[in-house]
C-alpha cells in the first residue's frame, strides 16, 4: 500500500520489510569511506590484517541489510584514487591484496553463496591485479540472483574516461542503453540513490559511469564511518528518498504563489556548500 500513499516515519520504520522494498530503488550506490576511523572506534588495529577482515565482516552485514529491503543492484565503491595515492605505511602495498582477499577470497565466497547473492567487479579488462578474482566471482557465484552485488575500483582518475570511450567504441548503437550493456555486459536500471560518508560530494570515481540516466540520483551522506549502515538509518533515508523528497510535479498552477508564504526563507536563505578537497595527482 506504501508505494502509492505516505505513511508517517514511525510507520514505516515499523513496516514489514515487504512494504518498504516497494518503494526502494532498483539501483543504489554506496560508498563507505572511513573505514579505518570505524575499526579504531571498535578497538581494532588498522596497520595489518584484522583490519581487513573486520571490515569485510562489517560490509557483508551492511550489503545484507540493503538487500533486505528491495534493492536489486548495489553498487560498492570499493577503492577510489585517493587510496592508491596514498603513503600511509602498511597501506598501500596492501590494497591490492586486501582488495582480492575481501571481494572474492574464500570467506567471501562462503557469504555470496549463503545469501544467494550474483557478484561482478566492473571493468576488469583495466585491472590486471583483479582478473583472477572477477574470474572466481564470474564462476563460483550465481549466474542469476534477485541481488546484484558490483564492486567498482578506480586506481586512478583516467582509468574511468578510458573505460567509457571504450564501451562507446565498442557499442553498436550508440544510445545510453547498448553502452550500458557495453561496460557492463548487461542492462541495469539507472541508479536513483547514492549513499556516501563524511564530507558532502560527489566525484567521478564514486560514480559509475552512465548509471545516472533517464532521473534525478538522490545522494546522501552519513556521518557514521565505515560498514555501520544499520536498519533504521537506512529505512529513515529510504523515507526521504520515496516521500520527502520527490516534490516536481507536471502542472505548476500555483506553486509559484505557494512561495509567498515563504517569502523570507527563499530571499534571504544561506548558500549551502558541498564539496571536498581536490585529489593531488602525482604524475
Amino acid at each position: 500500500m506504501y508505494a502509492n500513499s505516505q505513511p508517517g516515519l514511525e510507520e514505516f520504520l515499523a513496516a514489514p520489510v515487504e512494504e518498504v522494498a516497494k518503494v526502494a530503488p532498483l539501483t543504489m550506490i554506496y560508498s563507505a569511506s572511513g573505514t579505518r576511523r570505524h575499526a579504531a572506534f571498535a578497538g581494532i588495529a588498522t596497520q595489518g590484517d584484522d583490519y581487513a577482515r573486520w571490515t569485510r565482516e562489517r560490509m557483508i552485514e551492511t550489503i545484507k541489510v540493503i538487500f533486505q529491503h528491495g534493492v536489486r543492484h548495489l553498487f560498492i565503491i570499493a577503492a577510489t584514487p585517493s587510496q592508491f595515492n596514498e603513503i600511509t605505511k602498511n597501506y598501500r602495498e596492501h590494497v591490492w591484496r586486501w582488495l582480492d582477499w575481501g571481494l572474492g577470497g574464500p570467506e567471501a565466497l562462503a557469504d555470496y553463496n549463503r545469501f544467494e547473492w550474483r557478484v561482478r567487479i566492473v571493468f576488469t579488462e583495466r585491472l590486471p591485479r583483479l582478473q583472477a578474482t572477477a574470474a572466481r566471482l564470474e564462476a563460483m557465484t550465481p549466474s542469476q540472483s534477485r541481488h546484484n552485488l558490483w564492486f567498482f575500483v578506480a586506481p586512478d582518475c583516467h582509468f574511468l574516461w578510458q573505460c567509457m570511450v571504450e564501451a562507446i567504441q565498442r557499442a553498436k548503437e550508440k544510445t545510453q542503453d547498448e553502452v550500458v550493456r557495453a561496460l557492463y555486459g548487461e542492462s541495469i536500471p539507472s541508479a536513483s540513490l547514492y549513499l556516501g560518508t563524511g564530507k558532502p560530494g560527489v566525484s567521478p570515481d564514486q560514480l559509475p559511469p552512465f548509471l545516472v540516466r533517464d532521473q534525478i540520483i538522490q545522494c546522501y551522506w552519513s556521518q557514521r564511518p565505515g560498514y555501520s549502515l544499520y536498519k533504521n538509518q537506512l529505512r529513515t533515508i529510504f523515507y526521504d528518498y520515496a516521500y520527502l523528497r520527490k516534490t516536481w510535479r507536471k502542472d505548476k498552477t500555483g506553486r509559484a504563489e505557494q512561495a509567498l508564504a515563504h517569502r523570507e526563507a527563499w530571499e534571504q536563505g544561506p548558500t549551502i556548500g558541498a564539496g571536498m578537497q581536490s585529489l593531488q595527482i602525482q604524475e
